[in-house]
């Protein structure tokens, strides 16, 4: 009362006042807490004792910062214990407790202070220091130290252990769980002492332990233990041929910053010494500008230095972990997954002791930064936000949509395990309609299914159906991108024009599109320009991937297997095969081969064979576009555009040159079934004679690029003949592989197989995008999503692989 008094009546507020003041609030804090452990928790062995620390911490306060005079703390301690020695650690057996004020210190002077920021943590710290104690424990309101930041990664992991030196630097760098200097005390002591970091609202938790080891150096995988952030940071640049090879320079420009009082967090400069880059606070961006503006006036003026910017709001992302040290690909690691992200990278800096690697990126992006490094890591899965534009109609619920969705939410958690990637369903989108999740979580076929019947739809889910297109199109995008995600993804599961006209927009906008429909690709010229133009990113935004691998064969790897001998240095030079689920099946059942015992099956009728192709869900929603080739000719010009074989394919134009059996506009009806019946009964009674069945057969030359689609007569023991109703099959000839092509063969009928062939895409994709473990995982069989059953309807496995006769060339 009397220093506040006499405060009152001066108006004067010096800080040894206001330190004096506030030790108060700890020393009442320390009487009270010993006064309850001895009245209200008596024990004959154990007895509290106050210990007011400003008679034991002493400081040097004449310094830039707060000193421990450790010699006369010492001695303090020792003077403190003696006195009070009847109070406990006597010869009758009861160990004292002591109950000791945090904040609070004396200078040399003997004059009351506080020890600034964080000042009980480190009153800890100093007295383990003081006592040699088996360690030291901090509880808190978190349960040890994370990974990240959990408010912008929601996946961060509780450290287990971390080195005082990680600790330290996650500290510098915002990790608010404990200052850097709470932990010099303890690691000054001798032995160190380690320091518990633990929940006071969880207190069964472990927490976690800084020491002199890490458990960095354990894991390859994990050699970064932790990633943290400073925000509100500007770039400074200084950049000018004059400074190259010029002394002085950054004596200069430092010395002039230090006069004033700036603070610079990170330094980076190219070895050609052309310019100078500076991360500061925001706050003292334009000041630290205008001072170097006057600093190197001269040099502006004659124009060796060029020019003296600042780009803000930036944001500094660190990688700490001292396993980084002798750890080949940190770096590497951690750069690919900042690009993968599509972000830009403006600063680096990386220290000799390589337990901090420091990048600068626009403030914008610095959640989505922290995010995919985390990922990188190992510790946490890389997150992948999916939209799915499903066909049919909602209510039906049936198609390679839906059952796309169901084998995402099925292998949800098994792509964690295996692949440590976290894909999320955010929006669903059906003609008219538009499912999406506002809070981040996934959507499952039953938040579908409620949303078909007009159930109320759990928390954070939203419904919307609309008449214009457009808007939809425009909110199905709005709902997928998150500037905080940087692994976007398009499932287009449609034969929809109008849909595959999106595809250039959201590969502009870094969306990835997995399609199984090729209507975009063998569409108008302009559209396939469009394609091309975006897939190129000609726009200045790194693109998304454009993956069409189901729209050449549904689950069978052509594009990928002949991409993969393309880039081995084998030349294509021709490509046949039956490339319809619906002409295989329905030619086998016209056109059958022989049974083992040699005897040949009578067929049935063309069109009953389409009606049976129809039932099975084989064909098209409009069968005509199979019939009339125009199904076959999308599929091609897919391979046209793979295999670079001009801009003058187009889809009209190969339907113009093949073999149809419907001409285009013509419909497929009872009046049309004579006619056809005879035509294909004639075809397959010609090859019957020359004992060969009738195959719906398309064929690519790529040297003379020729493209025909034709029914051919393939003799009973060709792979064609034998190939199973409801399989595809496409021999690749090559440079190499030319007398005996590559056969890619298999079934391709059915959503499964669809559903499973887009997912793979994915998973292919991702795999190659997330950094791959020193261990392989891999998802085991019995988890396979594709059941290996034998269909009723297939040959058996010796049918199936009877040798063929050596091919005619193409």
């Amino acid at each position: 009362q009397d220093v506040l008094r006499t405060v009152s009546l001066m108006k004067w507020n010096p800080a040894k006042i206001s330190s004096l003041v506030a030790g108060y609030g700890e020393i009442w804090s320390g009487q009270i807490l010993t006064s309850v452990f001895n009245s209200l928790h008596p024990s004959p062995t154990i007895h509290t004792t106050y210990c007011d620390a400003r008679q034991v911490i002493t400081v040097d306060e004449t310094a830039d910062d707060t000193v421990i005079e450790w010699s006369k703390s010492r001695e303090n301690l020792a003077k403190y214990l003696e006195a009070t020695k009847e109070g406990g650690d006597n010869d009758s057996g009861t160990r004292r407790l002591l109950c000791v004020t945090g904040f609070v210190a004396s200078n040399t002077e003997g004059v009351a202070t506080t020890l600034g920021r964080d000042g009980s943590d480190y009153s800890a710290s100093i007295f383990g220091n003081l006592l040699s104690a088996s360690s030291v424990t901090i509880w808190t309101d978190v349960d040890g130290v994370l990974s990240a930041d959990p408010r912008r990664v929601p996946n961060s992991l509780v450290l287990p252990e971390v080195s005082f030196s990680e600790a330290m630097e996650l500290a510098y760098f915002g990790a608010k769980v404990i200052h850097p200097k709470t932990m010099q005390p303890a690691l000054l002591a001798s032995p160190p002492v380690p320091i518990w970091i633990r929940n006071t609202f969880n207190p069964n938790f472990r927490g976690t332990r800084i020491y002199t080891t890490s458990t960095t150096h354990k894991q390859r995988d994990r050699c970064v233990c932790g990633f943290a952030s400073i925000d509100s940071v500007a770039i400074l640049n200084v950049e000018g041929s004059g400074m190259v090879g010029v002394k002085g320079v950054a004596l200069r420009l430092f010395g002039s910053l230090e006069e004033s009082g700036v603070s610079v967090i990170l330094i980076a400069q190219a070895s050609s010494e052309h310019s100078i880059s500076l991360a500061l606070q925001e706050g003292d961006a334009m000041r630290a500008k205008a001072i170097l503006e006057e600093t190197f006036s001269r040099e502006l003026k004659h124009g060796h230095i060029s020019s003296v910017t600042v780009q803000s709001p930036c944001s500094v992302i660190a990688a700490v972990g001292d396993g980084m040290s002798n750890t080949t690909g940190v770096a590497g690691r951690f750069f690919r997954a900042l690009g993968e992200s599509k972000i830009n990278v403006l600063a680096i800096a990386q220290g000799l002791s390589e337990r901090n690697i420091s990048a600068v990126v626009p403030g914008s992006d610095a959640t989505r930064a922290l995010r995919a490094v985390h990922a990188a890591f190992r510790l946490s899965q890389t997150s992948v936000r999916v939209g799915l534009v499903v066909d049919g109609a909602w209510a039906g619920g049936v198609g390679v949509g839906r059952t796309l969705l169901k084998l995402l939410q099925k292998q949800r958690t098994q792509m964690m395990i295996s692949f440590d990637i976290d894909v999320q369903v955010v929006c669903v989108m059906a003609e008219g309609e538009l499912l999406w999740a506002e809070d981040g979580g996934s959507i499952s076929d039953t938040d579908w299914t409620k949303a078909v019947d007009g159930q109320d739809l759990p928390k954070g889910l939203k419904f919307e159906s609309s008449s214009s297109a457009p808007s939809l199109h425009s909110a199905f995008t709005s709902a997928l991108l998150s500037s905080e995600c940087g692994h976007n993804i398009v499932f287009d599961c449609t034969a929809s024009e109008e849909i595959s006209k999106q595809h250039p927009g959201w590969l502009k906008n870094s969306v990835t599109v997995i399609t199984a429909n090729n209507t975009g690709v063998s569409g108008s010229e302009e559209l396939r320009e469009e394609l091309d133009s975006a897939e190129q990113g000609l726009s200045g935004v790194e693109p998304g991937r454009y993956l069409k691998e189901v729209c050449v064969g549904g689950s069978l790897p052509i594009l990928k297997t002949i991409n993969d001998l393309m880039n081995s240095g084998d030349r294509i030079k021709g490509i046949e095969g039956l490339f319809s689920v619906s002409f295989s099946h329905i030619m086998h059942r016209v056109s059958p081969p022989p049974k083992d015992d040699g005897t040949v099956p009578e067929g049935i009728k063309f069109s009953e064979a389409v009606k049976e192709a129809i039932d099975l869900g084989m064909m098209e929603v409009d069968p005509a576009k199979d019939l009339n080739n125009e199904y076959t000719a999308r599929c091609l010009m897919v391979l046209v555009r793979e295999l670079s074989m001009g801009d003058q394919w187009s889809k009209d134009r190969i339907i113009q040159q093949s073999e149809q059996l419907l001409k285009m506009g013509e419909s497929w009806d009872e009046s049309t079934f004579a006619a056809i019946d005879a035509i294909v009964a004639e075809k397959h009674e010609k090859a019957k004679a020359s004992k060969c069945c009738l195959r719906h057969v398309s064929s690519m030359d790529v040297g003379e690029s020729s493209i025909k689609i034709r029914f051919m007569e393939c003799p009973y023991n060709h792979v064609f003949a034998i190939n199973p109703p409801t399989c595809l099959c496409v021999r690749i000839f090559t440079q190499t592989h030319h007398t005996y092509p590559l056969i890619v063969s298999g079934q391709a009928e059915g959503l499964s197989n669809t559903a499973s062939a887009l997912l793979a895409e994915m998973i292919n994709m991702m795999s190659a995008k997330v950094t791959a473990r020193s261990r392989s995982r891999r998802i085991t069989r019995t988890n396979s999503s594709v059941g290996m059953g034998k269909s009723p309807s297939s040959p058996t496995l010796d049918r199936m692989h009877r040798p063929p006769e050596p091919p005619n060339s193409i």
